[in-house]
């Protein structure tokens, strides 16, 4: 039987002359010119989930156009930069103003009051993602609820986007606390260049369910809710909730321009506290 394949190798590496050494290193140098070099593309992550423009403008505009906005002065809480920034300006105190007689939007998932004055916008279409050419998969509209002033200057949009767009978890999404705390969350949701001049957390008791089998009455865990209120680049004043119901994140947004933040501020903020998640019984 033949032994040869183990055999040791005994051939020498070839030598090259100078002139093919240069002509190979010249060769090598053209290659990785000709080459594109690949450049990571950023991360939209669905960060301009809730802008006052609704969310047509959300998901329309990427993260390179909103850096090239001029940014806006900013309160003393702290300056504008290209990462999100969290000022200790304390939440407004609740202003009276018989929210119990406000109108409100109803949906199957979620709820809030708005002030009286303000109308809904019925035709939500003008957000809806554009079809791709050639495809029959429908996108759905993340915007489902507006309501506006009649100037346009406020107004109260509710966005939701799929938890996993956001950030990749083993398990669905069931509890916004999940994607992290307070401020973990609001770098998924923000914009760059936004200042947080205030946040807070709110864990709303559920009512016991029924679950019709041996196990009776089960108790469930408290919902949580993050409250946010932010002022954008553009001079855009925000008030913000965001909560999870089934693998999907519902921010409400109310905001006004910075100047009249004032005048209408007080109301918004209450807009943004009565926003609440229907969970089935």
């Amino acid at each position: 039987m033949s032994t040869h394949f183990l055999q040791p190798c005994t051939s020498r590496p070839q030598r090259l002359t100078p002139q093919q050494a240069c002509r190979a290193e010249h060769g090598a140098a053209t290659q990785s010119q000709q080459q594109p070099q690949r450049r990571e593309q950023p991360s939209r992550r669905g960060a301009l989930l809730l802008l006052p423009a609704a969310a047509a403008a959300a998901v329309a505009w990427p993260r390179s156009a909103l850096a090239e906005q001029p940014a806006a002065e900013t309160p003393a809480a702290g300056a504008v930069t290209e990462e999100l920034t969290f000022g200790s300006v304390p939440a407004a105190a609740a202003v009276d103003l018989d929210v119990a007689r406000w109108p409100m939007w109803v949906d199957r998932n979620f709820s809030f009051s708005y002030p009286k004055g303000l109308y809904e916008v019925q035709d939500l279409t003008y957000a809806a993602p554009q079809r791709r050419t050639g495809s029959d998969q429908v996108t759905e509209n993340p915007l489902k609820a507006e309501v506006r002033s009649e100037d346009g200057q406020q107004r109260i949009n509710v966005v939701v986007s799929q938890a996993a767009a956001l950030k990749r978890t083993l398990f669905q999404v069931t509890d916004i606390s999940q994607l992290g705390d307070a401020k973990a969350v609001a770098r998924l949701l923000l914009p760059p260049g936004a200042a947080v001049l205030s946040y807070s957390t709110e864990a709303v008791p559920q009512p016991p369910k029924d679950t019709g089998t041996v196990l009776g009455v089960i108790e469930r865990d408290p919902v949580n809710y993050f409250s946010y209120e932010v002022l954008l680049r553009d001079g855009t004043h925000l008030q913000m909730t965001a909560a999870a119901l089934l693998g999907r994140i519902y921010v409400l947004g109310a905001s006004a321009p910075d100047a009249r933040w004032q005048e209408c501020g007080p109301s918004l903020q209450e807009v943004a506290r009565s926003f609440r998640l229907r969970y089935r019984v």
